[in-house]
């Protein structure tokens, strides 16, 4: 099987001790409701990590967030997944965020919802444990 590498970025964004989280649609390749997980997405041709993680957290949930100037990220995540017959290598680097203005536009479609939840709540129903290793991480737990 021949395998595809991509690249994604993506944020974890904090507001007065609550983390911003989306509901990803189901896919062609997902069953169920979907997954709990932060925002994130590609990047695009000649575009930086830091810049795609801005774009795609905005884009996903409506929310205008930054990151401090020259910000390293927090976690590079490494997986493998199918996708139409074929094996995708994905890194995705994670920034930590901050949330400038709650829902100053619509959120994408691709997400069926946006919360923003307190840790306890948002280390309940994250899909995933690299996710929530990063929640831990981000609030200092």
């Amino acid at each position: 099987m021949n395998s595809k590498v991509d690249f994604a970025a993506g944020g974890i964004a904090i507001n007065k001790n609550r983390v911003l989280i989306i509901k990803n649609k189901p896919g062609p390749s997902r069953s169920g409701g979907g997954y709990w997980g932060f925002p994130k997405g590609h990047l695009e041709e000649n575009e930086q990590p830091l810049d795609a993680a801005i774009r795609e957290v905005c884009e996903e949930t409506g929310f205008l967030v930054s990151i401090s100037e020259g910000a390293q990220p927090i976690s590079e995540v490494k997986y493998t997944y199918i996708w139409e017959k074929q094996e995708i290598l994905k890194t995705v680097w994670y920034y930590k965020m901050s949330i400038e203005k709650v829902f100053f536009k619509e959120p994408d479609d691709e997400v069926s919802e946006v919360s923003l939840l307190d840790f306890e709540s948002a280390y309940k129903v994250l899909s995933f444990e690299n996710d929530r290793k990063l929640l831990k991480y981000v609030f200092g737990k």
